[in-house]
C-alpha cells in the first residue's frame, strides 16, 4: 500500500517471492482497468489536456526494436554519424523534422518531451552566451510561458523573468524592447549581458504563437547597433510545432527567422506518439556548447539525459515517413473541424460565451459567462478542464482579468464525444442557478462562533462535501477526499443557540458565564457532520455524524480546552479525545500555536512525542480543500504490561531534519486528505511497570551512527532531542543547536491507564439517537477536570510534566 491510513506514504520492503504467474497478470489486469481506454463509452475524453491517442504504426515499430533494447546514446546527425539501426533512423527522422522546421542544416536528438528539450535549449544558450564574454546571463519570457521555462532557468542558475501578459496573450515585442532597454541601463558599459530570449508556437492555455518573426527582428535591430546585450532565442514548440506547418504553413514561428537558435517539439502530443518523446533542434555548431566528454564510454556526449532509447526513434521514424505530410495534414484538418463543432454546442450552451479559436491550432479558449467564468467542479474533474485567469478586453475597450478554460480537439476525439460532453455541460451549466438561491440565504459566521473557528485547525467547521457526496464507504464513486464545499455555499453554515440552564437543570458541572449550541441544522443537530458546544473563551465538546466518525483521526468526540496566549503564554491547550462508545482515547497537550507548536499525545496504551508539528488546512482551487500535517520528529512509545525495559524498535529517517525543506505540499500537489510528512519517526516499546533509568545513548544506541537526534522544534528550531526513562516517565529533552533555549517534557508512563478511569464519556455511535441535554450535561462534567489536567501541564522554566493533578476528580457517565 503506497498510502497509509493516517496519509503518510512510507516505502514498502522489496519482494522476497515473486508472484505467481495468476496474480500478477491479475495485479497488472486491475491497473490496466483504472487507465481510461481512448473509446470508452464511460471514461471521458480528457478535453483540457494536450494528448492522443498513440498511432498503430508508432506502436507496432517501438514493439519491433525495444526486445533488443537499442540505446541512440550521443548525437546522429553530423556528418559520418547514424549510419545504422536505430541511430539512422533517429537521424533521417530529426533532419526532416528540422526540413519541416525550416532549417537549411540543423542538428538535434530526440528527448523525453519538450521540459528536457528546453533545459537542453536554455544550457546551450546560456554556455554560448558566457562563451561571447557575457557574465550574467537572464532568460526572458511571458508569464504565460510554459513552467518548464522557469525550471531550466531554475536548474541551470540563472536568472528568469517572466514579463505580464498583455490582453493580446503573446510575447509582444514592444514590451521586449522595454525590457532590453532597462537591462541596458544597468551595470557598467563594459559588462555584457546574455539574454535567452523564449518564444512561444502554440501557448498550452490559448495555443496561440508569439510573433517570433517580429521578436527575430528585433533582436537582429539590437544585434547590429551598438547593444552590450547578447542573445540567444529558443522557441518552444511543443503545442504548435507538429500542427502549424500543416495547419497554417504562413505562421512564421521556425527557423526560416535568422535569429531563432534552437527549437523544441514533443511528438508525444500532436505527433501521435506514444509516451515519451520530444525532439531537439538547434542550428549547426552551437550543441557542441553542450558537449561532455565520456572517456569510459568512449565518445562525447552533448545530450542531457545520456542513454536513450532506440526503439522511439524508430516509432518517430515510422510516422514521419509512413504518414508524411499529407497524413499529418488530413489528421488536423479534420481536428479542426471537429473543434468548431465544439465552438458550436458551447455557444448553444452558453450563448453568452467568448470562445477565441486560436489561428491553426487545435485549441479552443472559452470564457463562460457564469459567476467568475467558473465551471461546476465535477464537471472539471470529469474531463480534466483546467482554468486560467487571463487579462481581456471587452467591446467597451476595458482590460480586466478574466477567467478562460482551454479545451484540446486532438486526433482520437469524435463528434460523439462533443455531443456527450455537450449534454454534460448543458447539465452542468445549469446547477449554479439552483445554487444561487441556496446562496444568498446562507447566514454569515456567528460571531459567537469566531473565536472557536479562530482558535482550532478543525477543517469541518469551514467546509462539507456536497450533499450526496457525504459517506466514505461509497468512496470513490460519491465520495471524495478532497471535493468540499464552503458550508456558507451550500446553505450549511453552523448556526448557534444560547442553551437556557433550565434546559439541564440539576446537572452537576459548575458555574458557566454562556454556554451555547451549535449545529448545522437544529432540527437534526447530529446528522450533519458535527454537534457541538461551546463555553466561548473555555472549551467547546464537538460529537462528530456518523460519516464523520468514520473518517477521524481523532476519534468520535473530542473536548478542546482554550487558553488565552496573552495571559498565560506556557498553558497548553488541551484536546480530551473519545471512541464512540465513550471510552477516553487519547489527550492532546499543544505547546504553540494553533497551527505550529510541540506536542505530547497521551493513549492509553501509548505515549507520542511531536516536534515541530505544523498543520494547515488548504484551499486548492474552486471548492476543492485538504488538510496538511508536518511533523518534524514523532516518538512513538508503545506501552505494554508488566516492566519490560525500553527498547528500541525502529528508527524512519524520512528526511534530514538538520537541512531545510519545504513544510507540506505546495497547493497545486494535494490529492487527497489528509496528508502527513515526517523527518524521523523513532518507535520505542517499555513496559508501562518500567521504573528504572535508561539513558539517551543507552537506548538509541547505534542507530544515530555517531550523531544527535534532531528535529525542528516549533520553539527552539532545529534541536537535539534526548529521550531517557526514569522513575516510571518518559523525559523527552530539547535543546537548541547553537543556542541556549531548551526544556524537557516528562509523562508518567500510567497517565493514559489514569485518564481512561478518571475520564468516561458517553455512548455517541448511534448520534442520531443522542439527546443534546445529554451532550450538555457530559460537557459541563469534563470541562473542570479537563481544566485542572490542563493547568497541570504548563510551563514552569522549561519544565513541562502533564500528570493527574492532586485532588482532581473524573465524572461519571
Amino acid at each position: 500500500m503506497p498510502d497509509l491510513d493516517d496519509g503518510s506514504t512510507e516505502c514498502d520492503p522489496f519482494p522476497e517471492t515473486a508472484l505467481s504467474t495468476d496474480a500478477l497478470a491479475a495485479a497488472l489486469a486491475d491497473r490496466l482497468a483504472e487507465v481510461p481506454d481512448w473509446h470508452s463509452a464511460t471514461d471521458p475524453v480528457r478535453l483540457g489536456f494536450a494528448m492522443s491517442e498513440p498511432h498503430p504504426l508508432a506502436l507496432h515499430a517501438a514493439g519491433m526494436f525495444a526486445a533488443r533494447n537499442p540505446n541512440n546514446v550521443g548525437v546522429h546527425t553530423r556528418f559520418g554519424d547514424g549510419v545504422r539501426g536505430t541511430r539512422r533512423l533517429e537521424r533521417e527522422a530529426v533532419l526532416a523534422l528540422g526540413g519541416l522546421m525550416r532549417a537549411d542544416s540543423a542538428d538535434g536528438y530526440l528527448t523525453s518531451g519538450a521540459n528536457e528539450g528546453t533545459l537542453a535549449g536554455l544550457r546551450v544558450g546560456r554556455n554560448a552566451l558566457r562563451a561571447a564574454g557575457c557574465r550574467r546571463v537572464i532568460v526572458i519570457a511571458s508569464a504565460l510561458t510554459h513552467h518548464s521555462v522557469a525550471k531550466a532557468a531554475e536548474i541551470l542558475d540563472v536568472d528568469f523573468k517572466a514579463l505580464p501578459a498583455g490582453p493580446s496573450w503573446v510575447l509582444e515585442p514592444a514590451a521586449l524592447e522595454e525590457a532590453f532597454d532597462a537591462l541596458e541601463a544597468e551595470g557598467d558599459d563594459a559588462d555584457v549581458t546574455g539574454v535567452i530570449v523564449v518564444s512561444t508556437a502554440g501557448y498550452y492555455n490559448t495555443g496561440l504563437a508569439d510573433p517570433i518573426d517580429r521578436i527575430g527582428s528585433l533582436l537582429g535591430r539590437r544585434i547590429d547597433g551598438a547593444s552590450r546585450l547578447r542573445f540567444f532565442h529558443h522557441v518552444d514548440a511543443a503545442h504548435g510545432g507538429m500542427i502549424l506547418p500543416f495547419t497554417e504553413p504562413d505562421i512564421p514561428f521556425d527557423f526560416r527567422n535568422r535569429f531563432v537558435h534552437s527549437m523544441v517539439l514533443d511528438p508525444h502530443k500532436s505527433g501521435l506518439m506514444p509516451y515519451s518523446c520530444g525532439v531537439f533542434l538547434c542550428r549547426k555548431g552551437l550543441l557542441g556548447h553542450g558537449a561532455v566528454p565520456a572517456p569510459m564510454s568512449g565518445f562525447v556526449d552533448e545530450t542531457v539525459t545520456g542513454s536513450r532509447s532506440g526503439a522511439t526513434a524508430a516509432a518517430l521514424w515510422s510516422l514521419v515517413f509512413g504518414l508524411a505530410a499529407e497524413g499529418y495534414r488530413e489528421t488536423f484538418r479534420g481536428c479542426l473541424d471537429l473543434r468548431g463543432h465544439l465552438a458550436d454546442v458551447i455557444r448553444a450552451a452558453d450563448p453568452d460565451a467568448v470562445l477565441m479559436p486560436s489561428p491553426g491550432n487545435t485549441v479552443l479558449v472559452v470564457g463562460f459567462s457564469t459567476e467568475g467564468g467558473a465551471l461546476p467542479g465535477k464537471l472539471k474533474e470529469h474531463y480534466r478542464l483546467v482554468g486560467n485567469t487571463l487579462p481581456w478586453t471587452d467591446d467597451q475597450g476595458r482590460t480586466t482579468d478574466r477567467l478562460f478554460h482551454h479545451f484540446y480537439v486532438m486526433p482520437h476525439m469524435t463528434r460523439t464525444h462533443i455531443d456527450t460532453f455537450a449534454v454534460d455541460l448543458a447539465a452542468a451549466l445549469a446547477e449554479p442557478a439552483a445554487e444561487a438561491g441556496r446562496n444568498a440565504a446562507a447566514p454569515p459566521v456567528p460571531a459567537e462562533l469566531k473565536h472557536l473557528r479562530g482558535s482550532s485547525a478543525c477543517l469541518r467547521h469551514l467546509v462539507v462535501h456536497p450533499p450526496q457526496r457525504r459517506n466514505p464507504d461509497d468512496y470513490p464513486h460519491a465520495y471524495s477526499f478532497h471535493t468540499f464545499r464552503n458550508r456558507a455555499e451550500l446553505g450549511e453554515q453552523l448556526r448557534v443557540e444560547s442553551w437556557e440552564p433550565s434546559a439541564d437543570a440539576g446537572a452537576d458541572g459548575g458555574d458557566h458565564d454562556e454556554l451555547l449550541v451549535y449545529a448545522p441544522d437544529f432540527d437534526a443537530p447530529f446528522a450533519n457532520e458535527l454537534f457541538g458546544v461551546l463555553s466561548p473563551q473555555k472549551f467547546s465538546l464537538e460529537v462528530l455524524d456518523r460519516n464523520q466518525q468514520k473518517l477521524s483521526l481523532v476519534g468520535a468526540a473530542h473536548l478542546s480546552v482554550f487558553e488565552d496566549a496573552d495571559r498565560r503564554p506556557h498553558t497548553p491547550v488541551l484536546l480530551a479525545n473519545f471512541h464512540a462508545d465513550g471510552r477516553f482515547r487519547s489527550a492532546e497537550y499543544k505547546y504553540g500555536d494553533r497551527w505550529h507548536g510541540d506536542e505530547l499525545q497521551v493513549f492509553e496504551d501509548s505515549l507520542l512525542v511531536k516536534v515541530g508539528k505544523d498543520a494547515r488546512s488548504i484551499r486548492r482551487t474552486g471548492d476543492d480543500y485538504s488538510f496538511s500535517i508536518d511533523t518534524s520528529l514523532e516518538l512513538r512509545v508503545t506501552l505494554v504490561d508488566g516492566d519490560v525495559p525500553p527498547r528500541l524498535d525502529r528508527v524512519a529517517r524520512h528526511a534530514d531534519s538538520a537541512l531545510p525543506r519545504r513544510r507540506h505540499l505546495l497547493r497545486g500537489q494535494y490529492r487527497r486528505f489528509p496528508n502527513r510528512f515526517f523527518d524521523v519517526i523513532v518507535s520505542l516499546t517499555v513496559g508501562r511497570g518500567f521504573t528504572g533509568t535508561v539513558g539517551t545513548d543507552d537506548l538509541l544506541g547505534e542507530s544515530l551512527q555517531g550523531s544527535a537526534l534532531l528535529a525542528r522544534s516549533a520553539e527552539l528550531g532545529l534541536a537535539r532531542v534526548l529521550p531517557r526513562f526514569a522513575d516510571g516517565q518518559l523525559l523527552t529533552g530539547l535543546e537548541e543547536v547553537g543556542g541556549e533555549g531548551r526544556y524537557e517534557l516528562s509523562v508518567g508512563l500510567d497517565l493514559g491507564a489514569r485518564l481512561r478511569q478518571e475520564l468516561p464519556g458517553i455512548d455517541v455511535g448511534e448520534p442520531e439517537g443522542l439527546d443534546p441535554r445529554d451532550v450538555v450535561a457530559w460537557a459541563k462534567r469534563l470541562y473542570p477536570v479537563a481544566r485542572r489536567l490542563q493547568l497541570a501541564g504548563a510551563d514552569r522554566d522549561g519544565a513541562r510534566h502533564p500528570h493527574w493533578p492532586t485532588g482532581a476528580k473524573g465524572g461519571t457517565a
